[in-house]
């Protein structure tokens, strides 16, 4: 008895001596995974106690390497909860099993949380699609781990091979420095995973010219962030700070980004000024006379060839943009209205039941006198919401977009 008591006494050591046992640098996720659940395993032999398990698997999780590698040790910890709450009366174990769901939704979003900041992307926008994904049931969430790992990529300056490429400077970062993220300490009230969505002071309608648009979110620190050119705002768009004087027929377009990272959804109203005439724009990008481009000159592009749906539209999708404006060096034109644009389709997801579709394009370069330029910009588009759900984004033909000189191009 003494024995068999002394091997019960050892079992239990080893198994605790095994918590928390981080994988080898290179395992890959289903290998962490499995190796996480044979550790958790050997702890719960001895366990009757279900928040214990419970504490366990969150020690446990946290060491792991990988938001793959977690939601898949967090799906086959349900069995190790189960058989503890099997033991227990079944009020108990039903209310174990709820405690243990809260808790694998919870490790799921702080997990992309901290997998996003891990690769260096503090984007509210870019965190709020990871937590998105995070709430999704952890099969289906692994399916989507690849558009993590890419959209993090993009936001941290990362190639396809891993290296850190070379980002240019905002043509705005001397008079619009870019502010941190909410911290996530700040008080917060309500559910914590959601935004409130903006208010506008006047809804859609016709309006006299000078009319004042005022804006605002019922969540305590949510950021307002607003276009009025057509794109669906993100955290690089125009920050709120106060009414919008509205001169123009005006398309507007606001998003809430609360101190959590997690976005609003989009709110839209239109706008329509009697009389009013259109807004003015350039024709022309003047080259100065030393025939250098200057890093951060604005250049107009616009889509043409054909309408991209984000339903059939897929990343690698071959797009049409062309300059909307000419090119000159004095009276010489040295790129003309319409020549080509390097540009590419980073991000392409359908509707999903009441999530729209979402659609992410760059502008990379343009060919200016046979010099290559190098651009940079991009915009984002999420379709409208409907009664029945989500609709798809479509950018449409004509539409148009700011794109700005990445580095100082001699082109004479």
């Amino acid at each position: 008895m003494k024995t068999l008591s002394a091997l019960v006494l050892l079992a239990a050591f080893t198994a605790v001596s095994l918590a928390q046992i981080p994988p080898a640098p290179g395992v890959p996720p289903g290998a962490q995974a499995a190796q996480a659940l044979a550790v958790m395993q050997a702890q719960t032999m001895f366990m009757t106690n279900q928040a214990q398990v419970q504490g366990m698997i969150a020690s446990q999780a946290a060491m792991l390497t990988s938001v793959e590698a977690r939601s898949m040790f967090l799906g086959m910890a349900a069995s190790l909860q189960a058989r503890v709450a099997a033991n227990q009366s079944q009020a108990a174990a039903i209310s174990a099993m709820q405690h243990s769901l809260a808790l694998q939704k919870q490790l799921q979003v702080q997990s992309a949380i901290l997998s996003m900041r891990s690769r260096g992307v503090e984007s509210a926008s870019a965190v709020q699609k990871a937590v998105q994904l995070a709430m999704f049931d952890p099969i289906k969430f692994s399916r989507r781990t690849a558009i993590l790992h890419a959209a993090a990529a993009q936001a941290s300056g990362q190639t396809s091979s891993g290296q850190t490429a070379a980002q240019p400077p905002s043509p705005d970062a001397a008079t619009l420095p870019v502010e941190q993220p909410p911290m996530m300490i700040r008080p917060t009230f309500g559910n914590a995973l959601v935004v409130e969505k903006p208010i506008f002071s006047l809804g859609s309608g016709t309006v006299p010219a000078g009319t004042k648009i005022s804006i605002r979110s019922e969540t305590h620190y949510a950021a307002l962030y607003y276009t009025t050119n057509g794109w669906t705002p993100t955290t690089q768009s125009a920050k709120y700070t106060g009414p919008i004087t509205i001169n123009f027929s005006t398309h507007l377009e606001v998003i809430a980004v609360g101190p959590n990272f997690l976005r609003s959804s989009v709110e839209r109203a239109d706008y329509k000024v009697p009389n009013a005439p259109a807004p003015i724009l350039e024709s022309s990008v003047l080259v100065p006379e030393d025939g250098t481009m200057r890093a951060g000159t604005p250049v107009r592009v616009t889509f043409a060839g054909k309408e991209i749906d984000s339903e059939s539209a897929a990343v690698g999708d071959e797009i049409t943009v062309v300059l909307a404006e000419q090119i000159k060096l004095g009276e010489t034109v040295l790129a003309p209205k319409g020549a080509p644009v390097s540009a590419a389709l980073t991000f392409a997801d359908p509707s999903h039941g009441s999530a729209p579709g979402d659609l992410v394009f760059e502008i990379r370069s343009v060919e200016i006198a046979g010099k290559h330029v190098p651009l940079f910009g991009g915009e984002t588009l999420e379709g409208a919401k409907g009664v029945l759900g989500g609709k798809s984004a479509k950018i449409q033909l004509g539409m148009t977009a700011m794109a700005f000189v990445a580095a100082d191009t001699l082109v004479k």
